[in-house]
């Protein structure tokens, strides 16, 4: 037994390290899309990210052989739609309103979505409920308030809280997908990365409409750095960071990929600061900590 522990801690040192690399890119991505947006318009830039995303994944799992013809089939099912509408949505309201607000209170309402999923898991999967997790919701709301109010209300007349409130409306539709998403996958038993390859392109064809339409999707006029910051979203905060998280989780529990998840939100405040020049007020700070001990609250219990 004691021959095999080296390997044991090995393995999960690995898995931590991978789980903790996935939270700092994803961290990284609010602040991509916030530098992106610059350059490329919001509707473009949503379909463009999650369209490459999709045909890197769909080339990786080719090689690999994994993926095959028959798995397309699965663009027949309504719930398969049903995901990539829900995630298409999470994604226009995330983009759209990271022009009017910052990446730092994005990261922060989005990743709020984790207290509703523990309401919606209590309701859809009858998981726990307890006293912690109550705790966890009233504390995230507070914090939600003062992020965005930065403790006056009357600053809710203002352009930045319908950011605020687009990116916090973005959490609460990824929580109904995470949920439902993972009422498919316990459903059909299907191969988790297969099926999020799947709901990728879903999501991308989904958005197409809104990028031709309200975006214009006219890729002459992107320029280069709008194509270099496309690329780095879809593979350093999209593609990477997401085969980090799943071969992470093989090797952890839940709960601790949970709270290494939080780890998302500092990379972001972080990121935010040093390439955006983002300033925090008192009230932020106080909001931000609420949020992050919501979050705890809710994973470990």
């Amino acid at each position: 037994m004691s021959s095999l522990q080296p390997k044991v801690e090995e393995g999960n040192n690995s898995a931590l390290a991978l789980l903790i690399l996935s939270s700092v890119l994803w961290g990284g991505s609010f602040v991509s899309v916030k530098i992106g947006l610059e350059y490329i318009d919001a509707y473009d830039f949503a379909f463009l990210r999650l369209a490459s995303a999709a045909l890197i994944l769909l080339l990786v799992l080719g090689i690999q052989r994994r993926f095959e013809l028959t798995a397309l089939s699965a663009l027949k099912e309504p719930s398969i739609w049903a995901l990539g509408i829900l995630n298409g949505v999470g994604f226009t309201l995330q983009f759209v309103g990271l022009l009017y607000t910052t990446a730092a209170k994005t990261a922060l309402l989005v990743d709020l979505n984790v207290v509703a999923i523990s309401i919606l898991s209590w309701k859809a999967f009858g998981e726990s409920f307890g006293g912690r997790k109550k705790l966890g919701v009233v504390l995230g709301v507070i914090g939600a308030v003062l992020i965005t109010t930065n403790g006056d209300l009357s600053t809710l007349a203002g352009g930045e809280i319908r950011g605020d409130i687009l990116v916090f409306v973005a959490g609460l539709v990824w929580a109904v997908f995470i949920v439902f998403h993972k009422q498919v996958l316990m459903r059909d038993q299907r191969d988790v990365i297969e099926l999020s390859t799947t709901v990728m392109l879903v999501t991308a064809i989904c958005l197409f409409p809104a990028a031709i339409t309200l975006g214009g999707l006219n890729l002459h006029a992107i320029g280069t750095q709008g194509w270099e910051w496309v690329g780095i979203s879809a593979i350093v905060c999209t593609v990477l960071p997401y085969a980090c998280w799943v071969a992470g989780l093989k090797g952890v529990t839940a709960t601790i990929a949970s709270v290494i998840g939080m780890l998302e939100i500092v990379c972001a405040m972080i990121f935010s600061t040093l390439l955006l020049g983002e300033n925090y007020t008192t009230v932020t700070l106080l909001g931000a900590i609420m949020i992050l001990i919501s979050i705890l609250a809710v994973a470990e219990s």
